[in-house]
């Protein structure tokens, strides 16, 4: 955890936060183990300029980060833009796979791990659909991924006037909702 922590800070230090994102957000469901999830402000930053760049089309990226030594403590230090091949509609979002491998090669030599999806809902609530949760699900279910219990966050309304985030764990094939730490 600490390490995720420290790299999110140096990632900081390199780029500018907008105004709207300098703050990280955390989430949590105490009746499901205790589950909390740690999102940097760095993270949160490139899902909102990638928002901002995408208008009225969906768009999204991969959850990079590190786990707690119980599974169940996520710190998210960094979400892609979308990835080269991605494709998109006003109602819909593929993510593309192109130099993926090779971030993720990366990012396990500095301890890190994926960890999930996010994506934006234009001008919607952040709420998942049922194609998100099933695309999750087999996500889950791939060991290509090695992630049993991929976290997904949605971005949803206007990024430029009011936007808010939500967290959702696959945790044995069922959606958890999490809730925001106040």
């Amino acid at each position: 955890m600490l390490i995720a922590r420290l790299f999110s800070f140096f990632k900081r230090k390199m780029a500018p936060l907008s105004a709207a994102t300098s703050n990280p957000c955390e989430f949590s469901d105490n009746r499901d183990g205790g589950i909390s999830v740690w999102v940097s402000p760095a993270a949160i930053d490139v899902m909102w300029h990638n928002a901002v760049k995408s208008r009225r089309y969906e768009t999204g990226g991969i959850l990079i980060g590190s786990y707690g030594a119980d599974g169940l403590d996520i710190d998210v230090v960094e979400a892609t833009p979308k990835p080269k091949g991605s494709l998109s509609g006003w109602l819909w979002f593929q993510r593309g796979k192109t130099g993926l491998s090779e971030l993720l090669e990366d990012r396990w030599r500095l301890g890190l791990h994926y960890l999930g999806e996010w994506h934006y809902h234009p001008s919607a609530a952040p709420t998942p659909s049922g194609p998100d949760i099933e695309a999750m699900q087999k996500i889950a279910g791939d060991d290509a991924y090695r992630c049993r219990n991929p976290l997904l966050i949605i971005l949803g309304g206007s990024p430029r006037k009011n936007w808010s985030l939500s967290a959702t764990l696959i945790r044995d094939g069922f959606a958890v909702r999490l809730n925001p730490k106040d």
